[in-house]
Parts: structure tokens; C-alpha cells; sequence
């Protein structure tokens, strides 16, 4: 069964409107080293930080748009945090005009509709989900003008219980990010009540960073979950148009890295829906350059229909003690005890990633196992609905 992020993908890759082996959204962009200066505030948000990878881009999916034609601009950053990266995905409209996977996909199917037999009717359809068609007054009042970088670029989803939104003003003739937290709980609107100062960011101007394979908005700062749906359906976009460029280009040994990165985030979880599906994943990675990504995706996809295995489960919850069993204490092991033999994989999810912030496992915490399937609010959201 297609998820909400599939549909999606599948519709924009329809419009054929991208570069073989580009991003399906934000396809122009260029990597920066940057150095982090973070204030008090800063650090406790994401930590004692000092380095950064920022990427600018443009909303454009060819390099036949030159970016003079592009007015929506991304300004992102990822912070190399020594346990796991946090990564701030700015773009320079100030909130998300949409709430729910739903009605994103209905945005899209109704673009398709208008495509295949435009008329009047078929484009006031696009702006029906959500209500957009009553807040277009609003939409243009926050629609950038200008084409160049010089703007303030914001989070658009918020993240914690305070609830905070992050803001990044860039000065593209200094080169600098002030970085800034605003409080603001609303989805689909921008109504900030304060701001606090959390520092800034000095990007080296030369195109010099490491590439990315996507900005993950689930790579949130420690103990602030990020808000609502569209960031999980944001992951699996993202997740799903690295894995369509890969199939697309040519694999070197730059791309085939980004694949095994995406790799030691998802092995944890493939080991624990099926260890033979694992095991052929390794397998296939073992020719590197040579391997069949179409065929990776296939696997990976597989894993996430699969259902949940008892024997698989208690096998997992095994390996995965050996990195606690040393540290844990007599209330943990106990509690590791009674789920041996849980049915509920939500807890079991709950209880590993709850273990692996505390006591700190990176190989743990970039896994999805730990910073998606561990939280309450990805637990609510998959109930069938992305």
C-alpha cells in the first residue's frame, strides 16, 4: 500500500519537471561550511554545537530556471551535533498553508486534474483543501517578491510543547545567520507572540560543503519533537526523492556513501521487521557502485509492509540491550524484562529510544527506530494516515 509521501512523489515525478538525479523539491542548491556561534539560549536548545553545513537553494527542480526567475528560497542548516545532526529546514514563507497529509495530497491530485485538461474551474479545485481559496489575500501578503537570498527564512512547523518555531535571517553580503526562536503554536498561520536571540552562524562563502542526501525534519533538537504531521510526511518525501535521484543518476562512490547513510538509519528497523531481509540488504551493498538502488528500494519498501514478527521483536529487543545491559538500572532492566514478551510495539518503541537518549548510543539515536518510531506524536500520526 502507497503512503501519503508515495502519491505525492509519484504525482510531482509525473510533471516531469526535474533534472535526472535532481531533488524533487528545492532541486538547485549549494553546500556551505559554516561555523556556529550560539548564545546561552542557543546552547540549550542544540547544544555546545560549533560546526554547521548550511545549504541555499531555490524552490526551482531544473537548472534551465536560472535562480533570478525563482522567488521561494531555502535557507537550512545542519548542525553537526556529536550524537546525531539537527537539522533547521528554513524557506522564506513564514508557515506551511496546508495541516494534514490529506489535504496535501488533494492539492496535488487536483494540480495533475487542472495539467491533463485545463480550465477554470479545475484551478480553483487546486486551492479547496485546507481553505486556501478563502486566504489567498494572505498567501500573497507573505509571498516573497524579490528573487534574490536576502530574506528571513523560518521552520514553518513548530517544535516542543512551548511550542517553538525557528526563525534564520540571512545577510547574504556579510555572509551571517542570526538565528532566532519564536513562540507560536499555529499550523497553517504565522502568529508569533515573542522572540529570543539564540545566536549566529558564519557561512564560509565559498561552495565548499559536504552534500547532504536530504535535511531531515525529523532530525529535531534533543527533547523537542517536532509538531504535527506534515514533518513526518516531510521525512518520507524527502527519503522517497533521495531514493528516486539515486535510480536516476549514476552511482559513484559519493552517492553510494549517502546510500549507506540512509542505510545505518533504516538497518536497525529492517533487522527488526525480517533479519533476513537484513541480511540481503548487506548483501547487496557489498557492490557498492555496482548495486541495483531500484533494488534497495524495493527492500527498504518491503520492510516498511512487512507486519511485526514476535520472535523478530525479542531477537531485536536482545541486540538492542547489549548496548544498555552495562549501564541500565535495576528499574530499566526490569522494565526491558516485562517487554520481552509485549505485544505492543508502540512501548517497546518508546522504551529503546527513551534508553538511547539517556544513556546516549549514537548508533542508536540516528536510527529511525529511535528518533521516528520512538515518539508519541510519529505513534499517533501513522495510525493510517501517512
Amino acid at each position: 500500500m502507497k503512503t501519503s509521501a508515495d502519491v505525492i512523489i509519484d504525482l510531482i515525478e509525473r510533471f516531469d519537471v526535474h533534472d535526472p538525479g535532481a531533488r524533487r523539491a528545492h532541486g538547485n542548491g549549494e553546500h556551505h561550511e559554516a561555523t556556529v556561534h550560539l548564545n546561552d539560549e542557543g546552547k540549550q536548545i542544540f547544544g555546545d554545537v560549533a560546526q554547521a553545513t548550511v545549504r541555499l537553494s531555490n524552490a526551482a527542480t531544473s537548472e534551465k530556471m536560472p535562480d533570478k526567475m525563482v522567488n521561494i528560497k531555502g535557507c537550512s542548516v545542519r548542525f553537526h551535533h556529536p550524537l546525531r545532526p539537527i537539522d533547521i529546514i528554513g524557506v522564506n514563507f513564514p508557515y506551511f498553508p496546508l495541516g494534514t497529509a490529506a489535504e496535501v495530497t488533494s492539492v496535488m491530485y487536483n494540480v495533475k486534474l487542472y495539467l491533463e485538461q485545463k480550465n477554470v474551474r479545475r484551478f480553483i479545485n487546486i486551492f479547496q483543501p485546507g481553505g486556501l481559496y478563502r486566504d489567498l489575500d494572505t498567501l500573497l501578503k507573505w509571498l516573497p517578491k524579490r528573487t534574490d537570498m536576502d530574506y528571513k527564512y523560518y521552520t514553518a512547523q513548530s517544535y516542543g510543547g512551548d511550542p517553538l518555531k525557528f526563525r534564520l535571517d540571512y545577510d547574504p553580503q556579510t555572509s551571517n545567520i542570526e538565528l532566532y526562536a519564536e513562540r507560536d503554536a499555529h499550523v497553517t498561520e504565522y502568529r508569533p507572540e515573542d522572540e529570543t536571540h539564540l545566536g549566529h552562524i558564519s557561512v564560509d562563502q565559498k561552495v565548499n560543503g559536504e552534500e547532504i542526501k536530504f535535511l531531515d525534519t525529523m532530525n529535531a533538537p534533543f527533547g523537542r519533537d517536532p509538531n504535527g504531521e506534515i514533518p513526518l510526511l516531510r521525512h518520507f518525501l524527502y527519503r522517497r526523492s533521495f531514493l528516486g535521484r539515486m535510480e536516476e543518476a549514476e552511482l559513484d562512490q559519493k552517492k553510494f556513501d549517502m546510500l549507506e547513510e540512509l542505510w545505518k538509519e533504516e538497518q536497525l528497523f529492517v533487522l527488526l521487521k525480517s533479519p533476513q531481509l537484513h541480511d540481503a540488504v548487506q548483501k547487496l551493498l557489498e557492490s557498492e557502485t555496482r548495486m541495483s538502488v531500484r533494488e534497495f528500494r524495493r527492500m527498504l519498501d518491503q520492510a516498511y509492509g512487512m507486519d511485526y514478527d514476535a520472535e523478530n521483536v525479542r531477537n531485536y529487543m536482545e541486540t538492542v540491550w547489549e548496548h544498555f545491559r552495562k549501564d541500565a538500572d535495576e528499574g530499566e532492566t526490569t522494565r526491558y524484562q516485562e517487554l520481552q514478551g509485549a505485544s505492543n510495539i508502540d512501548e517497546i518503541h518508546t522504551f529503546i529510544a527513551g534508553m538511547a537518549l539517556k544513556h546516549e548510543v549514537p548508533e542508536l539515536l540516528d536510527s529511525i527506530v529511535v528518533k521516528l518510531l520512538g515518539r508519541h506524536e510519529v505513534q499517533r500520526i501513522q495510525k493510517g494516515r501517512i
